[in-house]
């Protein structure tokens, strides 16, 4: 079978809080025999173990405006990230902000990167990071050509983990090898155009700006905290709600 994902057929999804943390999202479809894959703001966050499975659990809390698409893929692509067949909308929210920034050589364990933002406040930046990472995790193997692991790595390269040949960045690492991606996101949950900065802040406590990145933001409303019908039209079956 082809590695379509399939967004017709699902016929509702519906996410309620778990029992201790996280979500459960349960949704019905009309595509038997296939298996179920969830995008959480247009990245593979879930798949099912079997074709009859009409629920996920999320084990992480979710505490900002997210995007949801439940689709139906072949078995054999279950676990395949299929997000590039995602309206851009879906695949990548403008409420969402996803540099992309290269993990190089020359970074050392304690530095980090933050994302400072404005809030849609007119340009002055927060003191409090919209999101940080660590650029080099002491657990994340970095190096090659005999400063490893040896023989451990892809295509007899040291470091078995370490980023190269299709992995990551192309190019950018050392001697032309592919160096790594660091993934990180910051939710813009204000409407309006943001002011961004990146902040390189290292272990010796010296920082780096970025120059300013101007995003403009449309998240989605706010929960409902109540809904109501109001009048209901029999001849012309049209339910009225209150929304508030």
């Amino acid at each position: 079978m082809t590695d379509t994902l399939i967004t017709t057929g699902i016929e509702y999804v519906i996410g309620e809080p778990g029992l201790d943390i996280g979500w459960v999202v349960r949704f019905g479809s009309t595509n038997t025999g296939l298996h179920h894959q969830l995008y959480i703001n247009g990245r593979l966050a879930c798949w099912t173990d079997s074709p009859s499975q009409r629920r996920f659990f999320l084990d992480a809390p979710v505490d900002a405006p997210v995007s949801v698409v439940v689709a139906a893929v072949a078995e054999e692509y279950r676990t395949t990230d299929l997000s590039d067949q995602l309206p851009a909308g879906l695949r990548d929210p403008s409420w969402l902000f996803r540099p992309p920034i290269v993990r190089s050589a020359d970074g050392r364990v304690g530095d980090e990167i933050e994302i400072l933002g404005d809030h849609a406040g007119g340009g002055e930046l927060s003191d409090t990071p919209l999101a940080s990472v660590e650029v080099w995790p002491e657990w994340v193997p970095r190096w090659m050509f005999g400063e490893d692991t040896f023989g451990l790595g892809g295509f007899g390269y040291d470091g078995a983990g370490a980023p190269g040949m299709g992995a990551g960045a192309f190019g950018a690492g050392m001697f032309g090898m592919d160096a790594d991606l660091i993934s990180i996101e910051a939710v813009l949950a204000e409407v309006g155009t943001h002011r961004i900065v990146l902040r390189t802040r290292g272990a010796d406590g010296q920082v780096t700006d970025s120059d300013s990145i101007y995003v403009a933001a449309e998240p989605p409303p706010n929960a409902a905290e109540s809904l109501s019908a109001t009048n209901y039209d029999h001849q012309q079956k049209l339910l009225t709600l209150r929304i508030n």
